[in-house]
């Protein structure tokens, strides 16, 4: 869950889980603001009936991951949820939803934009645009991401940002953070774009 700090903005995403229903507050890793979270509201417990009832679909809340896989940056696995988030090198001033720890001058703080989808079927389709302010170059499997186009990536894709390469991982491919992460980290390291 991602909330926004009243006192300077800041993005904050937490475990919503991890929050006690009689103490659900989170510290503003920024300014250090004490924040109350609405948490959603416990289903009261199904009476017994015999009827027939519709389990819900389980839902992942990790749909795919980034993995940092490049030599002269820390290995960094990072999930990506439903719906748009922004990749970007980690800020304080300008935060998005997967940062990446990296000195990279060449990464924008906001460079990348994927919004992962659920189809009909049931399957994810991940699709990736540059971010409006990111000044700096993208390539995807060596190629040139065009300024303005909007590109299906699939399982494997290795996206430069700058000069930092990260690996797509999807949840249909291997099923957790951990696979993701080990299949990664036993990989060649794709070839640097130079520019």
């Amino acid at each position: 869950m991602i909330v926004t700090c009243p006192s300077c903005s800041a993005r904050l995403r937490f475990n919503e889980k991890a929050l006690s229903p009689q103490n659900p507050t989170i510290k503003c890793v920024r300014c250090q603001t004490s924040i109350r979270v609405e948490l959603p509201a416990e289903p009261a417990p199904a009476m017994e009936d015999h009827t027939l009832v519709d389990k819900p679909i389980y839902q992942p809340t990790e749909v795919g991951w980034i993995i940092v896989h490049d030599e002269y940056t820390q290995a960094q696995t990072l999930p990506l949820q439903l719906g748009r988030q922004t990749i970007g090198r980690a800020s304080v001033s300008k935060p998005c939803e997967v940062m990446i720890q990296s000195q990279d001058r060449y990464m924008s703080r906001l460079h990348l934009v994927i919004e992962v989808i659920k189809t009909k079927e049931g399957a994810y389709k991940y699709w990736l645009s540059e971010h409006p302010d990111c000044t700096n170059p993208t390539f995807v499997n060596t190629y040139p991401l065009k300024r303005g186009t909007t590109l299906e990536i699939l399982d494997g894709a290795t996206l430069q940002l700058g000069k930092t390469k990260v690996v797509l991982k999807t949840i249909a491919a291997v099923g957790n953070a951990r696979k993701a992460t080990d299949t990664v980290v036993h990989s060649e390291y794709l070839k640097t774009v130079l520019f």
